[in-house]
This record gives C-alpha cells, structure tokens and sequence, in this order.
C-alpha cells in the first residue's frame, strides 16, 4: 500500500468505508500504535470523523494509483 491508493476498510467496528491514504508515518511517535497509515474517509458516517490512523490489516487496496 502507498500513499494514493484507494481502500476499503474491513475493521468490524469501523462504519468508514472508502478512503484515500493520504499519508504514511512509520515513526511510532508520530501516529496510533500499530497504525501506520493516515486516510482521509470520502463519505463518513456522521460522527466518524473525515480522518484516522490504521493498521494495514484493516485495510483493502481496492484500486492502485497510477
């Protein structure tokens, strides 16, 4: 994964669906634990908010950047 792609997210308790990686951070001071990359939400759920930090588990490369 790399920043550009767009994903889904398979998290059950996440209500996000797709969204845009718009940032990588590998250093752990910088992000959540065991998150690596930021997305940017296109539609959130209200109250969800338009961007979070996630582990590459919970995430689906559904189309590559070019």
């Amino acid at each position: 994964m790399k920043v550009g792609d767009l994903v889904n997210s398979t998290h059950a308790l996440d209500r996000s669906t797709l969204g845009l990686i718009v940032a990588y951070e590998h250093d752990p001071t910088k992000r959540s634990p065991s998150c690596d990359y930021r997305v940017k939400w296109l539609n959130p759920p209200r109250g969800c908010p338009p961007y979070s930090w996630n582990s590459e588990v919970w995430l689906e490369v559904v189309s590559e950047s070019r």
